[in-house]
């Protein structure tokens, strides 16, 4: 019998699986040493305001503030949401924690992977998964990744200096483009791209010292040099074609993430896997933290 099929079986209400909820991260705690915070948010739920926004980090910092632990695990599950409130949470808890490792079983998709980067480890159950950060703009009546709209942009620049002058339909679409919409397109991207290439190196690669293959000395260069390629992969829309692509341990070690495996340590994956299943039966959630 599946996790799901016993809680429905036990048909426990709402006070009895938060009791169960807390015990299994108290025993989460115990077994890693740690403090563990749950942000979960109605992924794929009709609630609105589902997504990673200031509200979420001002709460964060309200039920962190007094934590003593130097450790934090980060427990996280979101379709994703301000890029702007994963820059705070990380300058917030990077402040008050030597060590922050980030827990992925569900989906942390977009700016959730964005804040996953920030960590020291990340770790994922084969059922999690990150996605990719090409930034979504309006654009008139429609949402665009920017990656794709820069790139359309640079195509037709192309076009028009090799044979100096843009076809008809392309002239009429880019002469409704303005100077501003450009620039902020533009921004977007690069706010996402330079907060991955800023936090990589300082925090995920800070213990990497040495290469695997010939235990090489690995430099700051080197480190910047992975950062900036695996942030390049996770922007370009072209490659995952769908910005709510699932990305899932294979894939993120194929661009050049080390990813703990949680499902490795049988007792831990057990717990996580419940904590998954408790929030997602836990009534059409809308945030546990």
């Amino acid at each position: 019998m599946g996790l799901m099929s016993e809680y429905i079986n036990k048909q426990a209400g709402p006070n009895e699986l938060l009791s169960e909820l807390l015990g299994l991260i108290k025993s989460y705690n115990k077994e890693r040493n740690t403090c563990m915070l749950v942000y979960a948010a109605a992924v794929e739920k009709p609630i609105p305001d589902s997504v990673l926004c200031m509200d979420d980090y001002f709460t964060i910092r309200d039920l962190l503030e007094n934590v003593e632990s130097d450790k934090l695990d980060f427990y996280i599950e979101t379709p994703g949401g301000r890029g702007e409130a994963a820059e705070e949470i990380v300058g917030f808890t990077r402040d008050k924690f030597k060590n922050i490792d980030f827990v992925v079983s569900g989906e942390a998709k977009s700016a959730g992977t964005i804040l996953a980067l920030s960590g020291d480890d990340i770790l994922m159950t084969k059922t999690g998964s990150l996605g990719p950060i090409d930034a979504q703009v309006k654009i008139g009546r429609s949402t665009v990744s920017a990656h794709d709209y820069i790139e359309w942009v640079n195509q037709k620049r192309t076009e028009a200096e090799k044979v100096g002058r843009l076809n008809p339909f392309d002239a009429v679409i880019t002469a409704q483009i303005t100077p501003g919409e450009l620039c902020h397109v533009l921004y977007a991207q690069k706010f996402s791209e330079d907060l991955v290439k800023e936090w990589l190196p300082k925090y995920k690669f800070k213990n990497w010292v040495t290469t695997e293959t010939r235990s090489a000395s690995v430099t700051m260069e080197m480190k910047q040099a992975r950062a900036n390629e695996i942030a390049s992969n996770l922007i370009d829309h072209s490659k995952w074609k769908s910005h709510g692509r699932s990305l899932k341990i294979a894939d993120l070690e194929e661009i050049g993430l080390k990813i703990v495996k949680i499902d490795d340590n049988s007792s831990l994956a057990n717990i996580i896997y419940r904590i998954h299943t408790q929030y997602l039966r836990h009534i059409t959630i809308y945030n546990i933290i």
